[in-house]
Order: C-alpha cells, then sequence, then structure tokens
C-alpha cells in the first residue's frame, strides 16, 4: 500500500474539496483582517472579573479569531482520536471475524467425503426440517 490513506475528494474539474476549503479559509481570513485594520479604535473589554482598557480593536478581533481556530483545532483532534480507536477497534473485530471463517471453511472441506458425498455443515444446511 502507498500513500498517506487519506481520501480527498474531487469534483469533476479536479478541484478537491481541501482546496475549496482552504480558498473559503483564506478568503475570510482576509475579510477579518481588512475589518480590523479599518476598524483599529481603543475598546475596553469586561470579562467577568477581568477588565482591560483601551485596547486595540484589532488585537482583540485576532485574539478572538486565534482562539476559535485552536478550539475548532482541538475538536478536530479529539474527534479524529475518536475515529482512529474506533477504525483499530473494527479492524480487530474483522480479523476476528475473517479467522471464524476461515474456521468454518476449513471445517466444510474436511467434512466432504473423497466420493463427492457431504456431511455435516452443508447437510444440516441444505435439509428441510421434517414434521415428525
Amino acid at each position: 500500500m502507498g500513500g498517506t490513506g487519506r481520501i480527498v475528494k474531487e469534483n469533476s474539474k479536479g478541484v478537491s474539496s481541501l482546496q475549496i476549503y482552504l480558498v473559503l479559509a483564506l478568503t475570510f481570513s482576509i475579510g477579518v483582517a481588512v475589518f480590523a485594520v479599518q476598524n483599529a479604535t481603543g475598546v475596553d473589554i469586561n470579562f467577568f472579573f477581568w477588565q482591560l482598557q483601551n485596547i486595540s480593536l484589532v488585537v482583540v478581533i485576532f485574539g478572538s479569531a486565534l482562539i476559535g481556530a485552536l478550539a475548532a483545532g482541538l475538536f478536530g483532534i479529539v474527534k479524529q482520536l475518536k475515529l482512529k480507536i474506533e477504525l483499530r477497534s473494527c479492524k480487530s473485530l474483522m480479523e476476528g471475524q475473517k479467522a471464524e471463517i476461515d474456521y468454518w471453511q476449513k471445517k466444510n472441506e474436511e467434512s466432504v467425503k473423497p466420493s463427492g458425498e457431504k456431511e455435516g455443515l452443508k447437510d444440516n444446511l441444505d435439509e428441510k426440517p421434517q414434521d415428525g
């Protein structure tokens, strides 16, 4: 197997969803930056017991955007870890089921007589129950 194992969907024009996401994020970031620079006045901030006076609105906007990005990244990492744990569990379950299938196939092959007559599993599955 090669590659990173990452699947990126592409639309009919060959543009990946990741590229679209990055362009939208960059556009939004530029919009926030322009808004912040145009509104560079000083503001007072009260947050529970904290009080900051005459802080530039640019700092407040960029700080808020940074905290939001960090929170989104943290949630993304947690979700990714949960998915990795679930994938590992599913792979383990699948390996157990493959081993069980191999066991029953071997058992079925052993039950086939050289003359072509079958006994055991296949006969039990093919027979219909008889009413007594």
